[in-house]
């Protein structure tokens, strides 16, 4: 089915939730042709790509169950930047954890990320939109078992406990000559390398553990972050903890 075919089938359904409680979905209208022409204003090259458009003209989002809001117009209102520079922020569970879909700078869609708050955790959700539609679908029909809850629930639990896909910047160095222009951009030793250049489903990297209020940068193009590690104090570096 076509993204804008499950939207409109999600419009005229009724679910149950975990508690046996029926619900429906509360959908916003679609943007007007002024309203899309404003909106294009806003994306990086002022584009928005064909797919996200379609969706658009059929409504702007809904509100409703698990992800309380919904919205395909919320163009960088995601706050870490540093961790995607342009994104629509899909939408939010009501406890500061956010599916976030990547806008690159020459208006094309990019992957879609679950940006997990507690553990600071970021994962790669889905590849498409329509994957991350079928997805909610699941999560609707399916309360007790399905894809989103797997990924909110453990995954980014098992890759804040592993640390996954991460590399300090000295070790990466070796055998990324190919990103020197960029990573040469860290004088120093003090920093650590995300690596999703090859990511799937649920891969991601816990960028919380380096310490609070760290400085992340992702490469221009690539699925590569790099993020300073936790400064040690004074009684640390005594200790050598």
């Amino acid at each position: 089915m076509t993204n804008v075919e499950i939207i409109k089938r999600l419009k005229k359904s009724t679910f149950t939730d975990e508690d046996g409680e029926k619900y429906t979905l509360d959908f916003e209208l679609a943007l007007t042709a002024d309203e899309l022409e404003f909106l294009r204003t806003k994306f990086p090259s002022g584009r928005i790509a064909d797919e996200l458009v379609e969706i658009l003209k059929e409504t702007k989002g809904w509100s409703g169950y698990g992800l309380e809001s919904v919205y395909f117009d919320s163009i960088d209102e995601f706050g870490f930047t540093e961790l995607i520079p342009h994104s629509i922020c899909l939408g939010h569970d009501g406890f500061g954890n956010h599916w976030i879909l990547e806008i690159k700078d020459n208006g094309h869609l990019g992957k879609i990320y679950f940006a997990c708050h507690d553990p600071a955790v970021l994962v790669i959700y889905c590849e498409t939109l329509n994957e991350f539609f079928r997805s909610l679908e699941e999560f609707f029909e399916k309360p007790d078992d399905n894809y989103l809850n797997d990924v909110h629930d453990k995954v980014v639990m098992d890759i804040w406990k592993l640390a996954p896909n991460t590399f300090d910047i000295a070790d990466f160095r070796k055998d990324n000559d190919n990103l020197n222009s960029f990573l040469n951009e860290f004088t120093d030793d003090d920093w650590v390398v995300a690596d999703l250049r090859k990511g799937n489903k649920c891969d991601g990297f816990a960028w919380g553990r380096f310490g609070p209020n760290q400085h992340t940068k992702k490469h221009p193009t690539e699925l590569v972050w790099v993020i300073r590690k936790k400064r040690k104090g004074f009684l640390s570096k005594l200790f050598g903890k």
